[in-house]
């Protein structure tokens, strides 16, 4: 594998800002993102378990790229989305609302809720706005008062940002120069310009010279090529189309009734494939939307009905 990583893997990413071991740089990105330049505010966090819910009603999981908690009691997701599809908004929405509802333990009272926050790197344009960061909280439409902090989501948009000096940038400018794969020499003035940044790059190269690491990353790479590959041409086949209608019936006859034949093949042959190559059962379950035991099935039905 070349040294140079796509730094959207989000393998790459949860090794990076995801880790007891590098706990301050999250703690950096997170300020960054948050408060900008001025005074930080967050002093410590704590990595809670990636899933909320593995397996929810439709089998899918709940599938966050990190999660955490920081000293304040703030619960923080951070997510990378690398292709577009639809609904996000209202995706992005859920994965939200699981993240506050899961503060609820029973018998808690409502002041047991603490504020949320997403924050969703994106490498394309899924906003109208010009600017390549966007924050949205709940707020009055005419006075503009805002009804409470406790929602907030936070899009970086990689392909929006651009820069001349990249040491004049400030704290979050460096980390989105940074996401959005700049090169060697912008790499190595990040480093020298910000002891953090060259903490960062430091990472980095441990990383790629890890061979365990390199393998799971190539693996996640590929898993996604696979995903994209498979979903172009389940679209040109008109697949994508019928699989976006069923997941609607599906909605309101339950998921069983929704899903069509023509649906199933284009996904379940997709999901045999990722499985016949080493994918992990997790992995696919991520990419594909099957559930752990769906995958289990045709695993076992791949094998002429001996278990894996």
């Amino acid at each position: 594998m070349p040294t140079t990583i796509n730094r959207l893997n989000d393998f790459y990413v949860k090794y990076l800002l995801g880790s007891e071991k590098r706990k301050h740089l999250t703690i950096h990105f997170l300020n960054a993102v948050l408060y900008g330049d001025d005074a930080p505010q967050i002093a410590d966090v704590f990595f809670l378990d990636k899933d909320l819910d593995p397996e929810r009603a439709d089998g899918k999981p709940a599938k966050l790229d990190i999660l955490a908690k920081t000293d304040q009691g703030m619960l923080i997701n951070v997510e990378v989305q690398v292709r577009r599809q639809a609904h996000l908004a209202e995706r992005f929405l859920f994965y939200w609302a699981e993240m506050y509802g899961s503060q609820m333990k029973r018998g808690d009272g409502y002041n047991a809720l603490k504020p949320s926050v997403s924050i969703i790197l994106t490498e394309f344009d899924h906003l109208p706005e010009a600017s390549w960061h966007n924050a949205y909280s709940i707020c009055n439409d005419v006075s503009r008062r805002r009804l409470t902090d406790h929602f907030a989501m936070h899009f970086i948009e990689l392909k929006k940002f651009t820069y001349s000096d990249v040491k004049a940038l400030h704290r979050l400018g460096r980390w989105t120069a940074y996401f959005s794969n700049c090169g060697d020499r912008e790499t190595e003035e990040l480093a020298m310009s910000d002891p953090v940044m060259k903490e960062v790059v430091q990472a980095e190269t441990a990383f790629t010279e890890d061979e365990i690491m390199r393998r799971k990353y190539s693996q996640r790479e590929k898993a996604v090529r696979d995903y994209i590959s498979a979903m172009d041409e389940a679209k040109h086949e008109g697949l994508q189309e019928g699989f976006e209608k069923g997941m609607e019936r599906g909605i309101e006859r339950g998921m069983e009734k929704g899903m069509k034949k023509g649906i199933q093949r284009g996904i379940v042959q997709m999901a045999v494939k990722m499985l016949e190559n080493g994918i992990d059962r997790h992995t696919v379950a991520a990419i594909t939307g099957l559930s752990e035991q769906e995958l289990a099935a045709l695993k076992t039905a791949a094998a002429g009905g001996c278990d894996a």
